[in-house]
């Protein structure tokens, strides 16, 4: 009997052994990348205990989920469980870390940060890059330009960085202009129609302009330099001046306000609130005269203004000529008596003009009365002529003779009225050749 138990004891002495060798598992976890640290999950704390960078073996326990970590900074912690009761034909296991993981901040603080389109939050934030696939950032404030950031993570190739911080610096206006279909441009580059928004650069300043047919162009500019005052949001642009295109003859002269502008071409700002006064002028036309308005209850200036001058009869009745309005001397021949003289010149002046206003021989002075000849359906051109007559000299006799022609400036004023009239380098057909018949008579 001792002997039987003597050998049941021994043969349960050397399978047990054996027995716990064949119920023992022990698998091999091996970390992506290698620089990784696996870590195993004790159960009683919930505590992280290391067990191996790139590579450890792993022991699996009966009634423990045998919960292996992966963790490197820079990437999304990685859990796997090996419960020992389950069928591990393998006992290698590699286990990837497939998630990059950024750490964000931002300034200023309240700036929303958006994932993909999506707000997530503000001030700093997680980002995850899955591996082969892109993230997009955007970080957003009002009154600040949105600064975009595209992260992407391909094996081999570069690797979203660990800490990013992103600092709005650029201003963002928001620009309206008036009326409707004004047009926004920047530096020649167009941003919009009605309204649009400006981005000024950190340390540089932005210049926008509202545009419209007719209307003065506005200009605005905004700073966004350290010690001067700071862009606003918003803004608004209104434009109030007129403009009117005046095109007319190439050769045409244009006044505005008396002061000539532009010659066949100008194009004439009309302030608000205010009146301008527009003249064309051109030899042999009648000149074109309008006035332009910006006021309220006055008639909106037009944005073109083609002028068309009509031909100025004046200047067929009439030669250029280098005897107006110049005192021509003319010396007596021998043979005259100062009274035959007198009466042969007298005569010559009768001739053209019918009414003396002053003739005195004694003295020798003689000046006839305005000779008026006008032009037009409203008298549009006035001109008026006289003769001046005076002695020069008594030995020899001379006298001297000046035909005074003399054109008007505005059409329905006095013909007594100075002041409209100006001196015209012309003579009318019927007074050209009143000094040359002096000359040849009196000088013979």
């Amino acid at each position: 009997m001792r002997y039987f138990v003597a050998v049941a004891l021994l043969a349960v002495s050397i399978t047990a052994p054996a027995q716990a060798q064949l119920f023992s598992t022990t698998i091999n976890i091996v970390a992506d990348p290698a620089t990784a640290t696996i870590y195993r999950l004790k159960v009683q704390d919930n505590s992280l205990v290391p067990i191996g960078v790139g590579n450890a073996k792993v022991k699996l326990e009966k009634g423990d989920p045998n919960t292996i970590v992966v963790r490197q900074e820079g990437y999304r912690d990685v859990r796997r469980s090996f419960p020992k009761d389950a069928d591990y034909k393998d006992k290698s296991f590699t286990i990837f870390l497939a998630t990059r993981v950024v750490q964000l901040t931002t300034l200023p603080y309240d700036a929303a940060i958006l994932v993909n389109g999506e707000a997530k939050g503000a001030k700093s934030l997680e980002v995850e890059v899955t591996e082969g696939q892109t993230t997009t950032i955007e970080v957003t404030k009002r009154g600040f330009a949105t600064t975009k950031r595209v992260y992407r993570w391909e094996k081999g190739g570069d690797m979203p960085p660990t800490l990013d911080r992103v600092e709005l610096v650029d201003r963002k206006v928001m620009v309206t202009a008036s009326p409707s279909g004004s047009e926004l441009t920047s530096n020649g580059t167009k941003i919009g129609d009605g309204d649009g928004e400006l981005v000024i650069k950190r340390g540089t300043c932005g210049t926008l302009v509202a545009r419209k047919a007719g209307w003065i162009p506005l200009e605005r500019e905004w700073c966004n330099k350290d010690g001067l005052p700071e862009p606003p949001i918003a803004d608004r642009l209104v434009l109030a001046g007129r403009v009117v295109n005046v095109t007319a003859p190439q050769a045409a002269r244009i006044f505005v306000n008396q002061k000539q502008a532009g010659v066949g071409s100008f194009a004439v700002q009309v302030p608000d609130g205010n009146c301008v006064k527009v003249r064309v002028e051109q030899a042999a036309f009648l000149t074109y005269d309008r006035e332009y308005c910006a006021q309220p209850n006055a008639p909106v200036p037009p944005m073109d203004d083609n002028v068309l001058l009509k031909q100025d009869d004046s200047f067929a009745a009439s030669v250029a000529s280098d005897q107006a309005n110049v005192n021509v001397t003319i010396e007596v021949g021998k043979s005259f008596q100062e009274e035959q003289a007198w009466k042969l010149l007298s005569s010559i002046v009768l001739t053209h003009f019918d009414v003396l206003e002053n003739s005195d021989s004694q003295t020798g002075y003689l000046r006839t009365a305005w000779q008026i000849k006008s032009w037009g359906e409203n008298n549009e051109v006035v001109i008026r002529t006289r003769i001046i007559v005076k002695r020069a000299n008594d030995v020899p006799l001379r006298y001297t003779v000046k035909i005074v022609s003399e054109r008007n400036k505005m059409a329905g004023v006095s013909v007594k009225d100075d002041e409209n009239f100006l001196p015209w380098d012309r003579l009318l057909n019927t007074y050209k050749d009143v000094i040359s018949e002096a000359q040849s008579r009196l000088t013979r």
